[in-house]
């Protein structure tokens, strides 16, 4: 995740992943034709980090994001974190607002996202100054396009395919995947 949530060229991380450095941005990935734009994130990054300390660096993203939301289900009300401190301070922003700023947080190393325990959130040493309030943060502004997902998958209805020739294609895909004893997914 690490790599899809990098806000600097794609060819530089993964030239760096591999012990390779450019200085220059490549000017042809999506992050350099399209730069993301950054905003100050000091206040929602010491909302996220609270909340992760607050339930104890003992859970996922997932997980936090709900206590952050404010959510109303039985698994934050059977741990009661429902009354933290940070129950509901980040009700203002959507799951996926959180989960970039989360994102970015561990892309950062503010957050660690210890694999070995379920994917837990755990602060570092890094996250510190800003919980302290000696630094500031900036981040990159969620590129929230559901409602493009949305448009787009509007645009696919049963007014505007040929469902004759659908139904061959998938006619088919299944005699192939027959042949080649494979399921139909997979043609």
């Amino acid at each position: 995740s690490a790599f899809a949530e990098a806000q600097t060229c794609r060819r530089q991380v993964l030239l760096n992943y591999f012990g390779e450095y450019r200085e220059k941005p490549c000017g042809n990935c999506d992050i350099c034709l399209d730069p993301p734009k950054h905003f100050d994130a000091t206040e929602e990054a010491r909302k996220a980090l609270s909340c992760v300390y607050r339930v104890n660096q003992s859970f996922g993203m997932t997980y936090v994001v709900e206590v952050l939301r404010g959510m109303q289900n039985i698994r934050v009300r059977e741990h009661g974190h429902d009354k933290i401190s940070t129950y509901g301070i980040g009700r203002d922003h959507s799951h996926d607002y959180w989960v970039s700023i989360f994102r970015q947080l561990i892309h950062k190393g503010l957050l660690f996202q210890n694999i070995t325990r379920n994917s837990t959130l755990q602060l570092t040493e890094e996250a510190r100054p800003l919980l302290r309030g000696d630094v500031s943060l900036e981040l990159a502004v969620p590129r929230l396009d559901t409602a493009a997902r949305a448009a787009k998958s509007d645009k696919l209805t049963s007014k505007n395919y040929d469902k004759k020739l659908f139904a061959k294609l998938r006619k088919l895909r299944k005699s192939i995947a027959d042949e080649d004893g494979l399921p139909p997914y997979v043609v």
